[in-house]
């Protein structure tokens, strides 16, 4: 009896062992295949970038192949370029996406998200290169707000701050609010001349998926943009 018991044990385990290997495998496969889809699509629609990775989320995996329904599937897109400002790493990630893992073998799936969202960040060296405020630093100062620091022809040491919003779902605007100079420079009247020159609206790199720039935020790392799009075509 013990020795039945034993061999049973063995026995789940093995078994249990396989299904996880074979749970993989499939998710292996389906994440190959996808990002291989989405990368041609890319190509279809003029974006650069570096191939993107595709990692599918949720165990068991084989349910989600049984039934045709993926809960989350992440894409990492890096490198960007185009536009004014460059995104080194875009973060997507596809919820409730529909597509059979047979249409995926014989090339016909066309998945299906239902949400899509990511986000990317953009350093403030980027943003300032960009913006051409030579002379420049921008660091964070609240959810919304950059601190300006550096100094500018004429006007000398300067300190102030600025907003960064979202323009028409595709721009980023950055806009001097407040600017002032060191002790003893030039009158304030000329600073803030200065001052209203310094707003300049920025295109991102195309997006895949027809992500739209809903939100900006600023954080000690630089400016955290994020994208949502629905009902989507992946690939």
């Amino acid at each position: 009896m013990k020795k039945f018991l034993v061999i049973t044990a063995v026995a789940v385990f093995v078994l249990g062992v396989l299904v996880v290997v074979a749970d993989r495998a499939g998710a292996h496969y389906a994440e190959r295949e996808i990002a291989a889809r989405v990368s041609a699509r890319m190509q279809d629609q003029g974006i650069t970038s570096a191939p993107p990775e595709v990692e599918i989320q949720g165990f068991p995996f084989l349910t989600q192949v049984a039934a045709g329904r993926y809960t989350q599937i992440d894409i990492t897109m890096r490198d960007l370029k185009g536009g004014q400002l460059p995104l080194p790493l875009l973060n997507v990630a596809a919820h409730e996406v529909e597509a059979s893992l047979s249409e995926l073998k014989d090339g016909t799936a066309r998945p299906v998200a239902a949400l899509v969202d990511g986000d990317a960040t953009v350093s403030y060296g980027s943003l300032v290169e960009a913006s051409g405020l030579n002379g420049i630093t921008l660091t964070s100062a609240g959810p919304n707000d950059v601190r300006v620091t550096g100094k500018v022809p004429i006007i000398g040491e300067v300190t102030g701050t600025a907003e960064v919003t979202v323009v028409d779902g595709s721009h980023v605007r950055l806009r001097v609010t407040s600017l002032k100079g060191a002790a003893g420079s030039v009158s304030q009247t000329i600073i803030n001349a200065y001052k209203d020159r310094l707003a300049v609206t920025l295109t991102l790199p195309k997006l895949p998926f027809n992500l739209e720039l809903t939100k900006v935020q600023t954080e000690s790392t630089g400016l955290i943009v994020g994208f949502t799009a629905k009902n989507v075509e992946l690939a």
